[in-house]
């Protein structure tokens, strides 16, 4: 097992403020490898990795450290593949209370994934309670730890996860519901901000809550959308997944808890292919 996900991360920032730019390197392990082909990542990480780029750009172009990331639209222009990638942020609007910035993956100077991640500076606000924050806990075990495994296996990235069954089955039709952690981190001594897990885990919400099976069909996201409504400690979370199959196209969606509550949600369009063509 790889001790992360991603290793090496090199970065230069130049310019400042509003005009501030990012460029570096990182390394891709075999842990990113996704479910259609071990050289292919899914999905989870290089996104979540989009979202520590644009967290560090952040926090040096506004020159404070209260901004979190709240929300990111991802969209895969090509596959990512497991290999050395080029990283590179730039802000897209820069104010008082939050900053908008544009990621991006690319090989070879070929674009593969960009995103645009909403940071927002934190301030007091009524402390409301959370609905159903018991969710997914009642009359169960209280920790995750003690619930069934939900046979998420057979490719890297996935047997680099814990997943815990509270309702459904791996590769089972229908909606599920599953308590996920990463067992190593998105980069070696850090500990993930709270999007960049929730991101690390959304992507797999069209698996968790498949349709189709899987050796006879492909459904690939083509773009991942994840919107945060408050930050977290908890390394557990809660995906309740449920897809939507139509003529080529699918939409999978997910809602994201912890053990106090709602997180966040998540959404994913889906390109629906036969693997038997």
């Amino acid at each position: 097992m790889d001790t992360a996900f991603y290793a090496g991360l090199t970065t230069e920032t130049d310019g400042a403020g509003a005009g501030a730019e990012l460029q570096g390197t990182v390394r891709s392990a075999a842990a990113c490898g996704g479910p259609w082909s071990a050289d292919l990542q899914h999905g989870g990480p290089p996104s979540a990795l989009l979202v520590r780029l644009a967290e560090q750009l952040a926090a040096t172009a506004a020159g404070r450290f209260d901004l979190a990331a709240a929300r990111i639209a991802a969209e895969f222009l090509a596959p990512v593949p497991v290999a050395p990638l080029e990283v590179a942020a730039r802000v897209l609007r820069l104010a008082r209370s939050a900053v908008l910035i544009s990621a991006e993956l690319a090989v070879d100077g070929r674009p593969c994934l960009q995103a645009r991640v909403w940071l927002i500076a934190e301030a007091g606000t009524p402390v409301m309670p959370q609905p159903g924050a018991e969710r997914g806990c009642q009359d169960k075990p209280a920790h995750p730890a003690a619930l069934p495994d939900f046979g998420m296996d057979g490719f890297p990235y996935a047997e680099h996860l814990e997943w815990r069954t509270v309702s459904g089955r791996a590769r089972e039709p229908g909606p599920a519901a599953v308590w996920v952690r990463a067992r190593v981190p998105l980069l070696a001594g850090e500990r993930p901000s709270t999007l960049q897990r929730l991101v690390l885990v959304a992507d797999s919400a069209s698996g968790v809550s498949s349709l189709l099976d899987w050796d006879d069909w492909s459904f690939a996201n083509i773009d991942l959308d994840v919107h945060l409504m408050r930050q977290s400690q908890d390394d557990w979370l809660l995906m309740e997944a449920v897809s939507e199959v139509g003529p080529g196209i699918g939409l999978a969606r997910s809602s994201l808890s912890d053990r106090a509550g709602l997180l966040g949600a998540g959404l994913q369009t889906l390109l629906i292919r036969s693997r038997r063509d």
